[in-house]
């Protein structure tokens, strides 16, 4: 007699052949055949506390490992409470897969439980979204909803199941065989490496962007390669961070005018700027300090990005790896070298960094940002990775801290959304075990997910978090002062001072208090040591106002 599986089983022994390993999750009725499946393959289930944490650790491990992330959430509010971070996931092309369960077939109308158009819901939010109705096809579904997250540009991709689906049994042999053999990325032309090649060798200052498309495409190698042989500057953003180390003498640093290491000069006084993997959002300025004259490349797997904010002069649509590799094998042909170019750019650089070397030596009280900053580098020297949350204490951070190696810098996107930080932090754990993890966040935004330190506990994973605490929402706060004045700020801007550490330690973590900044560095490594998830609260300058802040803020100020 042929064997007779469910539909959870199914979906699950598909997830498994594809090498999935972990889900996050939090329980519900409708997808109890998948949680009975995992126990009985060996797929772990981290169930944390709220939905939104459970797919926001999902969007870092996809992030980091370059594969899909797995949430697996309940039907109706199950998915609601995970849009914020499906959301986010999609602007920041991040690979998951969310898998839901569903309201049945047979109710639809009759007002059963958690009845809501859910593909309807999520349909503007992911790169593919289906609901299979059909048991025996579960397997083509997953096996789709896999390649779907992966291939071309990355991205979210919802897999909804009503409970028919996944509750019925079936001869094992009636379901269909899956795809799992998935195609490669486009590759560039030959014509248009020489087209680069060319300008290239046309241009006196050019400048290489690199961005998160740089480290989906593993193109760490080949960017250094062209930087080092024809001594061209680089700068890198978002998921791009460490892609080249900001320690190598060519890698000035994130690409962001608000940065405090020349990007603004360096990018308007280019005249070749080469953008790779890089999307032209508000993080980069929407590329309005790049130079008017200049010409430029964009390489990216998505032709949507082509053009974005800037008319491009050679569009390219490849995989980057793939463009680098045959533009490396042909710079020989170049008898250009731009070492008096890039001598001038770190000039620019070194000048406007000697204040972020002050702000980071700085003992005074209340502590800034930048000695947080400055004490997770020195703990981790290189090594370990770095999760970041909050407003003006996620901007101090990202514009200043030395990332060494790519995907080991993980932080929110262009939806800008605040409480992303201990769900990434538990994702890139789980992720990569053996690495150590560190989060920086400001107090407003450690609160919105906190309790997901208990899941951190009861799982066993163990991360130490810094929260800088200024007792309120700053970057509100801070843009409430430029537009209004310091003295008229108005209710829901203000937070007590909360003992953040205090809870964690009756959570069963770790937990200090720093006041000074000489105690920063050792209470990091007491919480290493402890091996518990840890959290170091630390009493931080209230005033510190990020560029990022004004910039912000003069966007959303209407010009007289």
């Amino acid at each position: 007699m042929d064997k007779k599986i469910d539909g959870g089983f199914a979906l699950v022994k598909t997830l498994k052949e594809l090498n999935v390993k972990d889900i996050f999750t939090l329980a519900g009725g409708h997808i109890n055949p998948i949680y009975n499946a995992c126990k009985e393959l060996g797929i772990r289930l981290i169930d944390t506390h709220h939905e939104q944490g459970a797919s926001m650790a999902a969007d870092a491990y996809g992030r980091v490992t370059r594969k899909p992330g797995v949430c697996l959430i309940t039907a109706g509010p199950g998915l609601t409470n995970v849009i914020t971070g499906m959301s986010g996931a999609y602007l920041s092309n991040s690979p998951c897969i969310f898998i839901s369960g569903k309201s049945g077939v047979e109710e639809n109308d009759r007002l059963p439980l958690q009845e809501v158009d859910q593909e309807a819901m999520v349909k503007p939010i992911t790169k593919w979204a289906k609901t299979v109705y059909d048991t025996t096809r579960i397997t083509e579904y997953t096996a789709n909803a896999y390649k779907m997250a992966i291939t071309g540009r990355p991205g979210p991709v919802y897999l909804g199941l009503p409970h028919e689906v996944l509750y019925e049994k079936t001869d094992e042999n009636l379901f269909d065989i899956p795809q799992t053999e998935f195609p490669e990325n486009p590759e560039i032309s030959e014509n248009l490496v020489d087209s680069i090649l060319k300008e290239i060798d046309n241009s006196s200052r050019p400048l290489i962007i690199a961005g998160s498309g740089t480290w989906y495409s593993g193109a760490s190698i080949e960017i250094q390669e062209i930087s080092e042989k024809l001594n061209i500057p680089v700068y890198t953003l978002n998921f791009g961070r460490g892609i080249v180390d900001d320690n190598h003498p060519n890698c000035l640093g994130q690409a962001s005018p608000s940065a405090m290491n020349a990007f603004k000069k360096v990018s308007s006084e280019s005249d070749l700027i080469i953008l790779l993997g890089v999307r032209l959002s508000l993080y980069i300025g929407w590329g309005r300090t790049f130079n008017p004259e200049a010409k430029v490349v964009q390489v990216d797997i998505e032709p949507e990005e082509i053009g974005r904010n800037r008319i491009v002069d050679i569009p390219v649509v490849s995989d980057i790896k793939k463009a680098l590799t045959k533009l490396n094998s042909k710079l020989d042909k170049i008898g250009t070298n731009f070492e008096s170019w890039i001598n001038t750019a770190r000039e620019w650089k070194d000048k406007e960094w000697e204040e972020v070397d002050r702000l980071k030596a700085s003992n005074d009280k209340p502590l800034h940002v930048l000695s947080v900053v400055n004490a997770v580098e020195k703990v981790l020297d290189g090594n370990g990775m770095i999760c970041i949350d909050g407003g003006d204490t996620q901007a101090w951070t990202d514009s200043s801290y030395i990332t060494t190696k790519p995907g080991r810098y993980v932080k929110g996107g262009p939806l800008g959304c605040m409480g992303v930080g201990v769900p990434f932090a538990l994702g890139s754990k789980i992720a990569y075990p053996d690495r150590d993890v560190v989060l920086i966040s400001g107090d407003g935004a450690i609160g919105m997910n906190l309790m997901e330190f208990e899941t951190a506990v009861r799982h066993n994973i163990p991360f130490v978090c810094i929260v800088c605490n200024d007792q309120s929402w700053g970057m509100t706060k801070h843009q409430h002062w430029i537009n209004y004045g310091k003295t008229n700020t108005p209710q829901g801007h203000e937070l007590p001072f909360i003992n953040f550490h205090s809870i964690v330690k009756e959570m069963g973590g770790y937990g200090e208090l720093v006041t000074d900044c000489s105690d920063l560095v050792p209470a990091i490594e007491r919480a290493f040591k402890s091996g518990l998830p840890s959290l170091i609260n630390v009493a931080t300058n209230p005033d510190a106002t990020s560029a990022a802040t004004h910039a912000i803020t003069a966007m959303m100020t209407p010009k007289d």
